[in-house]
């Protein structure tokens, strides 16, 4: 099927659920793109970048809070399967959670919340989520580091005037039952509280032993709403305790043949992660002109993973071998530990005229302290592949006994940044703004390792000062169009994962650069956003083997990534809605230590991606909506030895208002029960896993407003 049958993103928010109304309440209506206003406790939208959606200089996506609760969507992962160039990752150990690449390039740690860095082990749930907004490209005058390929910013629920409560249960065919609360109680005539919980218990639709268990409570308390002095205290407590999914492992090349519901994790795997992030935001108005804003976070993040993965250590199938014979062990990278986040906002806009030039200035610094305390485990596969019995490939035993595992090493990182930064917006008469941006970080991390068997110690340390420039043009030849060239930069430290190796610690920073060029037209007198970029990104000095020593890593690596981005949102009848995108990415391995991977494609990236979501409001009680999304085949890893194939999956949903205070939802995904692959994870022929997506699943909710 091509990738141009059928496509989809939200490239801008078109309507939202606004933080000060009651879902259940809100007509579907017509509105222009530019009225358009994302609430939440911190917006990127009209603050660091001040342009509207169609003036902005760079690919942007707005994921609402309407289009996640129309899709039945819970998981920030499902979310952004509305942005084409989004694949995921599967980590293992430390790296389990939310791991996604964008446009080719992981973002592992381009997960932001608020504007602040959320940079931790843990699957994000939606239920607090105001939106998502998702910059596309080099983005490191916004975050600093990192962002080579863009950047997740999550807009929290913020407190409102407008009293509403809300309560919202779903039910599924994968046994899901899910309540979520959300309540807003005006203190007074500039103040208010609002509170958002949820707890859920959930399966995976043909993916048998994987369990979800979660429950999260958001409170938020807001004083001076609507004058010049606003403040915002917030606090988000997440909790789960899962039994993950391992996926199915790679033979021949290729997902293995197996069974849809084949399990290779054992009954007592576990995955436990608890969150509790602190936010104090203060904003004031000094007049129309010039605002001082602050954020203040304290975020602790724990987690606890335990699980089996699927591995065949020395004994890899080989090509012709019945996978009758095939035997599985299990792979135990496990750890449990704690992560920390201080850190601090100070921003200052400004908005002032030079001769004819209109400017708005941000300027901002930045502090923060990160740690990281993990312990790593003893993994008995590393010597004995029979450290749990090996299982047949096409009949896994699921309750097999676990031995239990001693600490190996102890890991601990503590990682200080300072930033400063200046970012002009520059309006030239009507028809041309110009953005000149400068920021310059400083990033120093301590590392040190404990091996419990020797009591060796190894400490590390590594110091980043680097300078990142942006600069854009923007020309408006009308009010309805937009045309513009950027070009931006990222750096992505050795230590940017909070840890160091001896091989990386005296490597300077992985430097990315990327020219962008494109276009944003309105038509339907300003309901339909149409927007298309064209790029080129180039990191050419990644880290790599040095071929002459390959114990040795060095920065002559160079990877390239070329792409073309359409997209289509808005209304094409005041009763038809929809949001509409294609990315082709054309990304290579340019250059490298390992000889076998040059001129291949780089991994988990697929060349052609597309996304449709679709609304249709029959009577003013009836929608329905429809879409579905293409994700074209992809290789597991640099030597392109190992496929992922593409995929198409449609989904439906059809809702109704039984009175102005209750409505009812059915959603339908996976409509034709596709066996697709998700997350990818390839280390070798010996060490992978893949993860299908799940099966048919149909949910009912019930909203009721009181």
């Amino acid at each position: 099927m091509s990738g141009l049958a059928f496509g989809g993103i939200a490239v801008a928010a078109v309507s939202g659920a606004h933080a000060q109304s009651a879902p259940t309440d809100q007509p579907l209506k017509r509105d222009k793109v530019d009225e358009v206003v994302v609430t939440g406790v911190r917006p990127l939208l009209g603050d660091k970048l001040p342009l509207s959606v169609q003036n902005t200089p760079q690919s942007l996506s707005v994921i609402t809070n309407k289009l996640m609760a129309e899709q039945a969507i819970t998981r920030l992962q499902d979310a952004l399967k509305n942005v084409p160039g989004i694949t995921l990752n599967a980590g293992e150990g430390a790296a389990r959670g939310d791991t996604v690449n964008i446009r080719g390039f992981s973002a592992f740690n381009d997960f932001f919340l608020d504007g602040i860095r959320d940079a931790a082990v843990y699957n994000r749930d939606s239920f607090n989520l105001e939106s998502i907004e998702v910059v596309k490209g080099p983005s490191a005058v916004l975050f600093g580091r990192g962002s080579t390929g863009g950047a997740i910013n999550q807009v929290s629920k913020a407190p409102g005037l407008t009293p509403f409560a809300v309560t919202t249960l779903d039910v599924g065919t994968n046994h899901e039952i899910r309540d979520t609360t959300d309540v807003d109680v005006p203190l007074g005539p500039s103040s208010a509280f609002r509170l958002n919980a949820m707890g859920e218990y959930s399966e995976v639709a043909d993916r048998d032993w994987v369990m979800n268990r979660r429950w999260g409570v958001a409170p938020a308390l807001s004083f001076g709403i609507g004058e010049p002095t606003t403040v915002t205290l917030a606090w988000l407590h997440q909790q789960e305790n899962d039994i993950p999914d391992t996926g199915i492992p790679f033979v021949n090349g290729a997902p293995a043949s197996v069974p849809r519901d084949s399990f290779y994790g054992l009954t007592s795997d576990r995955a436990k992660s608890r969150v509790d992030i602190f936010t104090v935001a203060l904003k004031h108005d000094f007049n129309d002109q010039v605002t001082l804003s602050n954020s203040f976070r304290y975020a602790n993040y724990d987690f606890d993973y335990q699980f089996e993965a699927p591995n065949f250590g020395a004994n890899v199938p080989v090509l012709g071998e019945p996978l009758s014979d095939i035997l599985v062990g299990r792979d135990a990278p496990d750890s449990f530990g704690v992560q920390t986040n201080l850190t601090d906002q100070l921003e200052l806009t400004a908005r002032f005229a030079t001769g004819f030039v209109r400017h708005t200035l941000v300027a901002g610094l930045e502090a923060s302290r990160q740690t990281s305390d993990i312990d790593r485990l003893v993994n008995p596969f590393n010597t004995n592949n029979s450290w749990i019995a090996e299982t047949p490939l096409l009949d896994p035993d699921q309750n097999e006994g676990r031995p239990a595992e001693a600490v190996s090493s102890i890991q601990h990182t503590t990682a200080d940044a300072e930033a400063a930064y200046l970012i002009d917006t520059m309006n030239i008469g009507r028809f041309v703004d110009v953005i000149a941006a400068v920021r310059y970080d400083r990033f120093a991390a301590d590392y040190n390792q404990l091996t419990v068997a020797t009591g060796a110690v190894l400490p590390l340390s590594h110091v980043d000062n680097l300078g990142s420039p942006r600069v854009a043009v923007v020309i408006k030849p009308t009010a309805n169009q937009s045309y513009y060239l950027s070009y931006g930069t990222s750096f992505d430290p050795s230590a940017e994962a909070l840890s160091l190796t001896t091989k990386t610690a005296d490597l300077g920073p992985v430097k990315a650069k990327t020219l962008e060029a494109g276009g944003k037209t309105k038509w339907l007198d300003g309901g339909l956003l149409v927007t298309g970029a064209v790029f080129h990104t180039v990191v050419d000095n990644a880290q790599t083997n040095d071929p002459d020593n390959p114990t040795l890593t060095i920065l002559e690596g160079n990877e390239r990534v070329n792409g073309l981005e359409l997209g289509v949102t808005g209304y094409v009848t005041s009763r038809l809605e929809i949001n509409a995108g294609y990315t082709y990415l054309d990304g290579k391995t340019i250059s490298s230590g390992t000889a076998v991977d040059v001129g291949k494609v780089m991994p988990n990236v697929a060349r052609n991606a597309v996304n449709l979501w679709a609304e249709y409001q029959i009577t003013d009680r009836w929608e329905i909506g429809a879409g579905g999304n293409y994700l074209g085949s992809r290789f597991a890893d640099p030597a392109n030895t190992a496929v992922v194939p593409s995929y198409v999956v449609f989904n439906a949903m059809i809702s109704g208002k039984l009175s102005p205070r209750v409505a009812l939802q059915l959603n339908a995904l996976n409509l034709t029960n596709k066996l697709y692959y998700d997350g990818v994870y390839y280390t070798s022929a010996s060490e992978n896993h893949v993860i299908p997506g799940p099966g048919r699943t149909v949910k009912l909710t019930a909203r009721v407003a009181f």
